[in-house]
């Protein structure tokens, strides 16, 4: 029983982290509005400024919200 309980909270930490980490890595490198730019001005933009592990979270978040993004309307939150 307390095997499950730690694996459930393992996958809600994950899925609660993973959701904030968009808003916070976009605050940490002072990301531009992703609503105002195309995917590839995010990208790069994304190439030029943010290094490491950073980049590809960063980079995926954006395009999700970019203005050009053709599956934006599915992207939860908008």
């Amino acid at each position: 029983m307390s095997k499950k309980i730690v694996i459930f909270a393992s996958i809600f930490a994950f899925i609660t982290q993973s959701y904030a980490g968009c808003s916070e890595l976009s605050a940490k490198h002072s990301a531009p509005d992703p609503s105002t730019k195309t995917m590839k001005q995010i990208e790069r933009w994304v190439k030029r400024k943010v290094k490491g592990a950073d980049a590809s979270a960063l980079k995926e978040c954006l395009i999700a919200k970019a203005a050009d993004n053709p599956n934006k309307a599915a992207v939860a939150g908008n």
